[in-house]
């Protein structure tokens, strides 16, 4: 590990791994310690939630430190651009699905949509990106990238669809409460759980599809952009071949 990394995992690992040990040893300690009528007191049942609310932060600051240490200026504008876009939109989209009034579908992923996108952003904006002057010499992207982008991007549809939908595919009692649903007829429930069935193909399905073109547009030039590195790789190595062969 590259000694870059290892003064901020230090610090802010070990003060969040201190954090996360005192929020479950405060209890313990606390009920040795206290009183039954003081451990009752707001205060006293908010520090291990603050403890761990800090470990959780810290350690989100830990992750900015190292992306940033990692891909400062090594990142081309033309993917730094299109992720960052990707995550505005998924910020406006997430704002979007949880005040559209027409389905109650896009209210419960937006604010998943939402809050992923702004912490992404955060993190993304403290990544700078290579400087023109750098990029002076990049060679264009060709089909090759574009074709891999796409792959990439067609494979985070499909996983995030179908893994979503593994999860939330309608199961009895379909959204009714139990005794309720039990208390219908075979005939009854069968109506229920074609409808829950139908809405689910017709309305959810197509919406994953749209929830997950967030993610899969960020892989897309990513992995585009990994591909060209690759290929900018290679170009010294046919030249230093060429020329040994001459």
């Amino acid at each position: 590990m590259s000694s870059k990394y290892i003064g901020p995992i230090k610090w802010l690992g070990g003060i969040a791994l201190g954090a996360f040990v005192f929020a479950i040893l405060f209890p313990i300690i606390a009920g040795a310690v206290l009183s039954e009528e003081a451990r009752k007191a707001v205060l006293i049942n908010a520090i291990p939630f603050f403890a761990a609310f800090v470990g959780i932060l810290l350690l989100f600051i830990l992750l900015i430190v190292i992306v940033a240490k990692r891909y400062n200026n090594k990142i081309p504008t033309r993917c730094y651009q299109g992720v960052e876009y990707t995550i505005i939109a998924g910020i406006l989209g997430g704002v979007i699905f949880l005040f559209q009034p027409l389905s109650f579908v896009p209210y419960r992923y937006g604010f998943l949509l939402l809050l992923a996108s702004t912490l992404s952003f955060i993190v993304w904006s403290h990544v700078l990106p290579r400087s023109a002057r750098t990029e002076t010499n990049l060679p264009a992207l060709g089909s090759k990238q574009h074709l891999a982008g796409g792959i990439a991007a067609l494979v985070i549809i499909v996983v995030m669809t179908v893994g979503i939908m593994s999860i939330n595919a309608p199961k009895p009692p379909y959204g009714l409460r139990e005794r309720t649903f039990n208390s219908y007829d075979d005939a009854r429930k069968a109506e229920v759980a074609s409808a829950a069935i139908s809405n689910f193909n017709s309305v959810e399905i197509p919406f994953l599809i749209l929830f997950s073109l967030f993610p899969a547009a960020a892989v897309y030039f990513i992995v585009r952009e990994v591909t060209a590195e690759r290929e900018r790789e290679s170009v010294p190595q046919r030249v230093a071949i060429a020329s040994g062969q001459g």
